[in-house]
């Protein structure tokens, strides 16, 4: 697999861990309790469940969703989060925040003293969500705008939006595979907004709210992030993170292997799910006057045929150019024998061209002119933001 190299350290927001059971000592056993599973009608513990004897902690708090001792196993389950830093939630998990990791877990009062060396070294990854923050420099709903209109997928990929029907809140891109990628853009403010609204804080002021949830003053908070973009890779699997982190091909992946890796995992996704040349040939036609769209449909007979075929298709599944790459194919190129033959480079630009075009006055027959028209810059500024982490 050939990754970029990154110019600084991986950053993670979520890390699933197991831990070896002695890197923890002095641990505080009274906050620790048991969760005893029941099943049945009668409510009747299952004697077979060894997890029975798990000792999880009571006093999770930000950032540490989960703790458990597994006795059996002589080991932690952790699920940790970048809020544990508190005030440097901002800097992700990484090579530079554990010093600042390793002080919170004491001083909550978990345990005495934490075996960092072995820490790092033989904590099993379970999931990790690589997180960088992008600068920006406009409105960040240009941003989703462009990126919604624009992007040409890869043969499994997709694109998903968060939004309310007019405004678009955040983009998803993905691979269309048994293994979930995914790569997850928005904007912190407008999470904190949701998250600070809830149930979890209701009667609670937003800039209290804030500071509980993310351990951040809420005008550091709004300072970090007002312009920036936040891109998230989530990672479930073992044989991805091996992949995507190191050189072995077998076995686990630990902490360190994170931390120490070197590539640029998130360049490396974008690149499998977004097709560069497709994407810029989208670009290019939506940056056309109306007059001069309609004009490339009818200056030659194969470009005004192909409009006449495509627009059906491309109606029906309304502008997705995979959907509608893939009826083509079958319909007018299998061979006899069942294969299915490429599709001839002038129809598949065609095909995202106009893909293009049906998903921009889409957006403005639900959103009126409410995106951005400088589609070029946005999408440069984001490629550029990803190559320079």
């Amino acid at each position: 697999m050939k990754t970029k190299k990154l110019k600084t350290y991986n950053r993670f927001d979520t890390l699933r861990m197991k831990i070896p059971g002695e890197v923890f000592s002095g641990v505080e056993w009274n906050k620790f309790h048991h969760r005893v599973k029941v099943s049945g009608a009668s409510k009747e513990i299952d004697e077979e469940d060894m997890g029975k004897d798990s000792l999880w902690y009571s006093e999770s708090g930000t950032g540490l969703s989960t703790l458990t001792y597994i006795p059996h196993l002589n080991e932690w389950d952790m699920i940790l989060s970048a809020k544990v830093l508190r005030e440097k939630y901002y800097e992700g998990i990484s090579l530079d925040s554990m010093d600042k990791l390793f002080s919170e877990i004491v001083d909550r009062g978990i345990c005495k003293k934490v075996n960092e060396t072995s820490f790092i070294s033989d904590s099993k990854v379970l999931r990790a969500d690589n997180t960088f923050n992008i600068d920006i420099t406009g409105d960040v709903a240009d941003y989703y705008d462009s990126l919604e209109l624009v992007v040409s997928k890869g043969k499994l990929g997709r694109v998903d939006t968060y939004s309310d029907g007019k405004t678009c809140s955040g983009i998803v891109l993905g691979k269309n595979t048994a293994k979930l990628q995914k790569i997850t853009i928005y904007n912190k403010l407008h999470e904190s907004k949701v998250v600070c609204s809830g149930k979890k804080y209701a009667g609670i002021p937003y800039p209290q709210a804030v500071e509980m949830e993310y351990g951040m003053k809420h005008s550091d908070f709004i300072d970090y992030f007002e312009n920036k973009i936040r891109m998230e890779l989530r990672v479930t699997n073992k044989e991805q993170l091996r992949k995507f982190y190191t050189n072995i091909q077998k076995g686990d992946v630990f902490l360190e292997d994170l931390l120490s890796s070197t590539n640029n995992v998130i360049h490396y996704q974008w690149n499998q799910m977004v097709k560069e040349n497709d994407t810029k040939e989208a670009i290019d036609f939506l940056s056309l006057q109306l007059e001069d769209k309609r004009n490339y449909k009818l200056s030659s007979f194969s470009r005004a045929a192909n409009w006449k075929l495509l627009k059906e298709f491309i109606y029906h599944f309304k502008g997705d150019e995979q959907k509608v790459l893939d009826k083509v194919r079958k319909l007018y190129y299998k061979e006899t024998d069942g294969t299915l033959k490429k599709v001839s480079p002038s129809v598949r630009k065609d095909i995202v061209k106009f893909c293009a075009e049906y998903r921009q006055n889409r957006q403005k027959a639900t959103r009126g002119e409410l995106f951005s028209t400088d589609l070029i810059s946005k999408y440069d500024e984001i490629v550029k933001g990803i190559d320079s982490i």
